[in-house]
C-alpha cells in the first residue's frame, strides 16, 4: 500500500476511534497495533507492546513525572493556592479587571508548584469564578481567564510537558525547566496587560470592585507566597547550580511541600492518601498515553511514513524558519484533537531531527513546542482545559461561553509566541548561564 494512503487511513482510523469515545491512549495503541500487523505481522505487533512498555518504564528520567505531580497535590493540600489567590486579590483587586489579573498572577504562582495544566484550571474555577461573577464580571472573561491561565503550568517549571519533551528528544531536562522561567513570566504579564486594556476599553466587562487593602496589608499578604517560593527555589536553584539532577530536584521539592503542610498544621492521613492516589492515577494515565503513542509512532517508523514526511519537509523551497512555523501550526492542529503527551510521542521522533538538522537549538524549539501545546489545550474542538473549566463551573457556564472567553487569550498567546521566535535569547539566556 502506498505510504501516503496508509498514513491518511491511519489518521482517519485514529480520529474515528477518538470521536467514538475510545480513550486517546487506547485509540493510539490500537491504531499502532493494527498498522504494525499490516506492515509486519501480528506477532511483531504483540512483541512491540512489551518492548515499548519496558523501553519507556525503564528510563530513569521518567521518575521526575510522579514527583512533580505529587508536589502539586501537596501544595494544594497545604492551601498554598488559596493564599496565593488571596494575596493577588489584595494587590490587584482594586484595579479595573483586577480579579481576572489576580487569577492570572495566582495561577502563575501555583504553576511554580504544579506541572499540570488541568489541575491548575480545575483548582481555580471554584475559587475565582464565584468571586468574579459576584462582582459583575463578564462570564466569558472570567471563564476564559481561568481556562487560559491554567496553561501556565505547561511553561513555568516544574513542567511535566518539558520532562516528556526532554526524555523523548534527549535534551537536558534541567536546561529545559530553567528555560521556561522567563517565557512563563512574560506569558503571565502579557495576559495581565491584555486584561487591563480590555477592561479599560470596555468597563462593563470588569467593574472596579470595592476590595481594598492598605500597603501594610498588601506586604503582609506576601507571606502567603512563601510556600510557593520555598518549593520553586528548592527545585530551580538545585537544578541551576548543578547540585542535583531534575529527578532529585523533584524529590527535594516534594519534601519541602510536605514540610510546609506539616508546619501549617494542614497534614492529615486521609488527605495524604488522597494526594498519593491522585498522583498514582495521573502518573499512570500519562504513562499509558505515552505507551499508546509509542506504538503509533513505531508503526509510522516501520511503514516509512516518517521518512516520507521528513523528505517532504526538507525538500520544501522555503527558508528554515518557515518550516518552524509549519511545525508549530501542526502542533496546534494536532493539539485540537490529542492531549500533549500523545501529540509529542507521535510527532517528536519525526520533527525534532528535522529542527536540529536545520541548525536550530533544541532547547529553544522545546519552549516553542510547549507554547504551541498551551495554545492547543484551549483551542476547540477538544481544548482539554476548556472542558475542565466547563465541568468545574457547573451551572455557571456552558462550553460556548468558555471558548468565546478564551479567544482573546489565544491572540495574546500568539503575541508571546512571536516574541519567543523573534528573540531566542528570551529562552536561551538563563540556561546558557548554567554551570
Amino acid at each position: 500500500m502506498d505510504v501516503i494512503i496508509l498514513s491518511i487511513i491511519s489518521v482517519v482510523f485514529l480520529l474515528v476511534l477518538i470521536f467514538l469515545g475510545v480513550p486517546v491512549a487506547f485509540s493510539l495503541g490500537l491504531t499502532g497495533l493494527v498498522g504494525i500487523s499490516l506492515v509486519e505481522n501480528p506477532s511483531t505487533a504483540v512483541g512491540f507492546i512489551a518492548s515499548c512498555s519496558y523501553g519507556i518504564g525503564s528510563q530513569y528520567a521518567w521518575a521526575v513525572c510522579p514527583l512533580f505531580i505529587l508536589i502539586g497535590g501537596l501544595a494544594n493540600m497545604g492551601e498554598i493556592t488559596t493564599e496565593a489567590f488571596n494575596a493577588s486579590i489584595k494587590w490587584f483587586g482594586r484595579l479595573r479587571g483586577g480579579l481576572a489579573m489576580a487569577t492570572c498572577a495566582a495561577s502563575g504562582a501555583f504553576a511554580a508548584c504544579s506541572g499540570s495544566t488541568l489541575a491548575n484550571a480545575a483548582i481555580f474555577t471554584p475559587m475565582a469564578l464565584p468571586q468574579m461573577i459576584k462582582h459583575g464580571y463578564s462570564k466569558r472573561l472570567a471563564l476564559g481567564c481561568i481556562a487560559a491561565s491554567g496553561t501556565f503550568a505547561a511553561m513555568i517549571p516544574p513542567s511535566i510537558t518539558m520532562v516528556i519533551y526532554g526524555v523523548i528528544t534527549g535534551e537536558p531536562i534541567g536546561k529545559l525547566l530553567i528555560a521556561g522561567i522567563i517565557p512563563g513570566i512574560i506569558t503571565v504579564l502579557i495576559y495581565m496587560i491584555g486584561i487591563y486594556i480590555r477592561a479599560v476599553r470596555n468597563p462593563g466587562m470588569a467593574p472596579i470592585t470595592p476590595i481594598a487593602a492598605t500597603m501594610k496589608e498588601k506586604i503582609k499578604s506576601l507571606k502567603g507566597l512563601s510556600g510557593v517560593l520555598v518549593i520553586f527555589l528548592s527545585i530551580m536553584l538545585g537544578i541551576y547550580t548543578g547540585w542535583f539532577p531534575p529527578s532529585s530536584a523533584g524529590a527535594v521539592g516534594a519534601f519541602f511541600a510536605f514540610l510546609i503542610i506539616v508546619f501549617r498544621k494542614k497534614f492529615s492521613w486521609p488527605g495524604l492518601k488522597t494526594v498519593f492516589l491522585d498522583t498514582a492515577l495521573v502518573s499512570s494515565t500519562v504513562f499509558i498515553v505515552i505507551i499508546g503513542g509509542s506504538l503509533f509512532g513505531r508503526f509510522w517508523i516501520l511503514s516509512g511514513i516518517i521518512n516520507k514526511m521528513n523528505d517532504f519537509l526538507m525538500g520544501l523551497p522555503v527558508p528554515p524558519i518557515a518550516i518552524i512555523f509549519i511545525i508549530l501550526f501542526l502542533f496546534v492542529v494536532l493539539g485540537c484533537f490529542l492531549d500533549p503527551p500523545s501529540m509529542m510521542v507521535i510527532t517528536l521522533p519525526l520533527l525534532y531531527p528535522i529542527v536540529i538538522s536545520l541548525g536550530f537549538d533544541g532547547t529553544w524549539f522545546g519552549i516553542l513546542m510547549v507554547k504551541a501545546t498551551e495554545i492547543a489545550v484551549i483551542t476547540p474542538p477538544v481544548g482539554f482545559n476548556a472542558y475542565v473549566v466547563n465541568a468545574a463551573a457547573g451551572e455557571h457556564a456552558n462550553i460556548e461561553d468558555v471558548f468565546a472567553g478564551i479567544t482573546p487569550f489565544l491572540l495574546l498567546d500568539l503575541v508571546t509566541l512571536a516574541l519567543l521566535i523573534m528573540f531566542p535569547q528570551i529562552t536561551l539566556w538563563l540556561p546558557n548561564t548554567m554551570k
